[in-house]
């Protein structure tokens, strides 16, 4: 960075990198959205099912936390281009996990079972929640972080714990409805850990 202009005409090497991510975390964003209307414009070819249903929204929520979360941490990516790449991850498995959670409705089938669809990706995608959450609590440390993070990482462990389970445990139906219910719970405990 030594030697490079810190702002060309107002604009900060900051604000530049900021606007890729920022461009980034829209189209992941827009992923989530375009599964949702797919799902819903499709609906007489589509058997839905509550806990994916659920799971997509949870998965969205902790992609928002994420955003909101990141802030603190935006004057770094300027530090380094491997802070920046680094910046990066959550995103691409955000973005894989919204491939996997959505059917690619253009294939010529008549029906989607979301029921089934979902049980024949469990594997995958708690898979990916678990190394989001690996990843979460390695960036605690790599970047310095807000509020209380003993807490947040106390449960980010958990998430990594619960998320191997439900990968383990992909076909047992009643144990998923158990982690669906204690995963929003300590969702909604993170945000309660998280500064105002």
């Amino acid at each position: 960075m030594d030697g490079m202009p810190k702002i060309i005409e107002g604009f900060t090497h900051t604000e530049y990198l900021t606007v890729f991510s920022a461009i980034i975390f829209g189209y992941v964003g827009a992923e989530y959205f375009q599964g949702w209307g797919a799902i819903i414009k499709n609906r007489r070819r589509v058997k839905a099912y509550w806990q994916h249903t659920l799971w997509t929204i949870f998965a969205f929520t902790l992609f928002i936390q994420n955003w909101w979360g990141i802030w603190p941490r935006t004057r770094l990516i300027n530090e380094s281009i491997y802070y920046f790449f680094y910046s990066l991850v959550p995103i691409f498995l955000f973005y894989i996990i919204s491939v996997i959670l959505f059917p690619d409705f253009k294939t010529n089938k008549d029906k989607y079972d979301l029921r089934e669809y979902f049980y024949e990706n469990t594997r995958y995608l708690f898979g990916l929640f678990s190394l989001y959450f690996v990843f979460t609590i390695i960036s605690s440390f790599v970047y310095p972080d807000i509020g209380n993070v003993l807490v947040q990482n106390l449960i980010r462990a958990f998430g990594v714990l619960l998320a191997a389970g439900a990968a383990y445990f992909h076909k047992n139906k009643v144990i998923h409805a158990i982690f669906l219910v204690i995963g929003y719970i300590a969702l909604f405990m993170f945000f309660m850990a998280l500064p105002s």
